[in-house]
């Protein structure tokens, strides 16, 4: 059995929180050292919970982006944001590769698919181990 995880990238939004709330506890702790300004501390205060919360939105976001694909010699299983889906290998008709979106379409008969998207959408490493390990799996059963 071989699990790969594919990961989101890092939120732009995380560097803008963490620079509010460097620069909020700053500013508060300079209200409080060498400056008593009630202003200074409460504009600070308000950055540095501000950039909190911004910091614990975007990490509950990365968590809720990651993508599992558990291969083992007979099935398949996808845990991501949209549910978890699971295959056998021999019910697979057909499998898909996009390059430009880092997506792999795995066809089980004519109606039924399972997409397994990189939250990233770039081909790294990972999903390139992922892809070989499907290529693997599916020659195996044909």
């Amino acid at each position: 059995m071989t699990t790969y995880f594919l990961k989101p990238r890092i939120p732009g939004g995380t560097w803008l929180a963490i620079l509010l709330l460097i620069a909020g506890t700053i500013a508060v702790a300079i209200s409080f050292i060498s400056a008593p300004s009630m202003v200074l501390r409460v504009v600070g205060a308000i950055a540095a919970i501000g950039g909190l919360a911004l910091l614990i939105m975007t990490v509950v976001a990365m968590q809720r982006r990651r993508v599992w694909v558990t291969l083992d010699d007979d099935t398949f299983t996808v845990e991501g944001p949209r549910g978890e889906y699971s295959g056998a290998w021999a019910d697979i008709t057909d499998v898909a590769v996009s390059r430009r979106t880092a997506k792999i379409a795995l066809w089980l008969g004519p109606d039924r698919r399972i997409i397994i998207a990189h939250p990233a959408q770039t081909m790294d490493d990972e999903f390139m181990r992922l892809r070989e390990g499907i290529r693997r799996h599916v020659e195996e059963t044909v």
